[in-house]
């Protein structure tokens, strides 16, 4: 807000809560979510609008004009509205209420009523398929548009490939832009541990050729792996630096080569590196990654989630 009742605004602003019926809905369920606004500025909140947003939308479900607002007015609107069906992680129902505080200035307030739900493995639906070079990995698939993999595996790099995967077969033409973001990395205390993207001929047979990762690990950093000689061992490294959850990541593939770019905001892309992939032939396949790295650290799993996977012309 600018204005001379900055100073006061930042002291005391209005209240805004969300509440919701049942308190602690599950996936599906119906619900009926309030939103409870008290104005405890010291000032009248001037054409305030309301707008009341349900999990997982970009736009209100309801938009209420509630005019001026005097010092002390209290305010409850109520929506209905339903939890997303197959939905896991951080839910949440909010209220954003947007005012003026007199012909010169004006501000916004938010709230919200996040609901968490467990994350459990409920396997993938079509287009998506799974591969797995370890016993214990495990996959979900949520709304709107995570994929989870909960894998172990010693290492993804050098002479060792074990790893969970979610993959789309034969996505991946010759020019191509794979990307996704990792919203989350969990499980182990291994700071190599690592989630990403992968391309290959054949995901499920690294040594078809054509084999390249983009990785996050939990706290070394980025990984950009690629197979230079076609024998499905990932030989080629770049990357470094210090590590940022969430990560976007992106594989750009151009015939043989492969460009890797990251960025922590979807918007500033820095390259990480590019590799020539020589066995890289024809469409591959693309998709998501993770390995706990974990041969020093016997027996441990990591969680990944991932979400906006998307595999596009260039």
């Amino acid at each position: 807000m600018t204005g001379r009742d900055e100073t006061r605004f930042d002291t005391l602003g209005p209240t805004l809560t969300v509440t919701t019926v049942p308190a602690d809905p599950a996936g599906g369920d119906a619900v009926t979510a309030t939103a409870h606004l008290t104005n405890d500025c010291p000032f009248p909140l001037r054409d305030a609008v309301l707008h009341l947003i349900a999990p997982g939308a970009t736009t209100a479900a309801r938009t209420i004009p509630l005019g001026d607002l005097r010092r002390g007015a209290k305010v409850t609107r109520s929506w209905q509205t339903a939890m997303p069906a197959d939905v896991a992680g951080d839910v949440s129902f909010t209220a954003h209420l947007v005012f003026d505080v007199d012909a010169h200035s004006s501000d916004c307030a938010r709230s919200a009523k996040t609901v968490s739900i467990p994350y459990e493995p409920n396997g993938v639906r079509e287009p998506y398929t799974t591969f797995a070079t370890t016993d214990d990995a495990k996959f979900g698939q949520y709304a709107p548009g995570q994929l989870v993999i909960w894998a172990g595996g010693r290492d993804l790099s050098g002479g060792t490939d074990e790893k969970g995967v979610i993959y789309l077969p034969g996505a991946a033409a010759e020019s191509c832009v794979v990307q996704v973001r990792t919203a989350g990395l969990t499980g182990s205390d291994n700071p190599s541990a690592k989630s990403g993207i992968a391309i290959a001929c054949d995901l499920t047979a690294p040594g078809k050729g054509g084999y390249a990762v983009l990785t996050m690990s939990a706290r070394y950093g980025l990984e950009f792996m690629t197979d230079s000689d076609g024998d499905g061992h990932l030989d080629t490294w770049a990357g470094g630096g210090g590590s940022y959850h969430p990560a976007w990541l992106r594989l750009v593939r151009s015939g043989t080569t492969y460009t890797a770019y990251a960025t922590g905001n979807g918007l500033a892309w820095e390259q990480v590196g590019t590799a020539t992939v020589p066995s890289a032939s024809g469409a591959g396949d693309a998709g998501v990654v993770a390995s706990a790295v974990n041969a020093n650290y016997p027996g441990t799993t990591v969680r990944a989630v991932f979400d906006h996977f998307s595999v596009e012309a260039p």
